[in-house]
């Protein structure tokens, strides 16, 4: 088994608190904790942790495969689009706390910058082969293995809103007028909505977004995991599950995420990001690609969000299937299926392995 290296995981883990949690606190401190409901924005600091991993391994860890001065191959500009887009982003969030008003216009803006760079991630796979991918750590991996992670998501939370309705914790939201701003006539409401749920919620909204999440991903489920797997997969998993979570604190405090602002929050929170993050984990330890674990975390934010506005809103955030304490006993149920798989006992070499 090899060595972990605990002073890598410090420093990745201190910067990337400092940067996203501090940068928070700015935006408070600017426009107060209202900002973030005003802002229409997506939150910055998601693009925190891939910002530290790719400028710590590309300028500072000698021996890590992407450092600029021995890799050289058309994948690094991917890295370097996305330290770009970070900042420009951030730069974007700062003007919308300032003014609240012409949000929707920086929102543009940062889905522009968000497209912009996952454009550019085609463009240089198209002119580069699978070998310079796989060793950025960037790999497609398993494509039939990641339809079934796909299928599996889409099941699990069609199955809790179909209980929340069932058991009576949820109700119809009823006919929407609009959905995702386009006017819907009454009499086409149910093919237009099950044709946008599949060609916006499903593909466009998790594909377009997937600047976003990568920031996520990347950094957790592929530079921390793939240090911490040393330790064994399960455990290496479990921690980086758990850091997610208390990463998440500040967001879940502000009264901006799903959970309520309180200590039954807190503690539901992080219960989900342990549980959410063995399955984003094992699709990485199956697939052995990072985009696989984007993917699914845009999906679920996705799928979740309009099944939420237009389909079925629970009566109660704590006691309800989906994120509520009856949908995370589903949840541990899948967990506990999954880490039956033969996988989790093998040495692991993360994304780069």
């Amino acid at each position: 088994m090899k060595e972990i290296k605990i002073n890598r995981v410090f420093v990745f883990l201190f910067f990337t608190f400092l940067i996203s949690w501090g940068f928070d606190w700015l935006i408070i401190g600017f426009g107060g904790s209202s900002a973030f409901r005003t802002m229409s924005m997506s939150p910055w600091g998601m693009l925190v942790p891939a910002l530290v991993a790719i400028v710590l391994q590309m300028f500072f860890f000698k021996d890590s495969p992407i450092y600029y001065q021995t890799y050289k191959e058309k994948p690094r500009w991917i890295f370097f689009g996305f330290i770009i887009i970070t900042f420009l982003y951030g730069i974007l969030t700062l003007l919308a706390a300032f003014d609240p008003e012409s949000g929707q216009i920086y929102q543009g803006l940062g889905s522009l910058l968000y497209t912009l760079w996952i454009l550019s991630v085609f463009f240089i796979r198209s002119q580069s082969d699978e070998g310079s991918f796989e060793r950025a750590g960037l790999r497609l991996g398993k494509v039939k293995m990641a339809q079934r992670f796909i299928g599996g998501i889409l099941l699990f939370l069609l199955l809790q809103a179909g209980f929340n309705l069932l058991f009576k914790l949820g109700s119809f939201v009823g006919k929407a007028d609009r959905i995702y701003g386009l006017p819907i006539p009454s009499s086409l409401y149910i093919p237009a909505i099950i044709v946008l749920f599949v060609l916006v919620t499903v593909i466009g909204v998790p594909l377009s977004g997937i600047a976003g999440v990568f920031g996520e991903e990347y950094g957790w489920r592929g530079f921390l995991q793939s240090e911490l797997i040393k330790l064994g997969n399960l455990k290496g998993v479990l921690l980086v599950g758990l850091i997610w979570g208390i990463w998440h604190f500040p967001v879940i405090l502000r009264g901006v995420h799903t959970y309520p602002a309180s200590l039954l929050g807190l503690i539901l929170g992080t219960v989900f990001f342990v549980l959410w993050g063995i399955i984003q984990g094992y699709a990485v330890l199956k697939t052995g690609s990072i985009w696989v674990a984007a993917f699914m975390h845009g999906l679920v934010n996705s799928v979740y969000g309009f099944l939420l506005s237009y389909v079925v809103k629970p009566e109660n955030k704590v006691f309800s299937f989906g994120i509520g304490i009856y949908g995370l006993i589903c949840l541990l149920i899948v967990v506990g299926l999954i880490l039956r798989d033969p996988v989790w006992k093998k040495e692991n070499g993360g994304i780069y392995g």
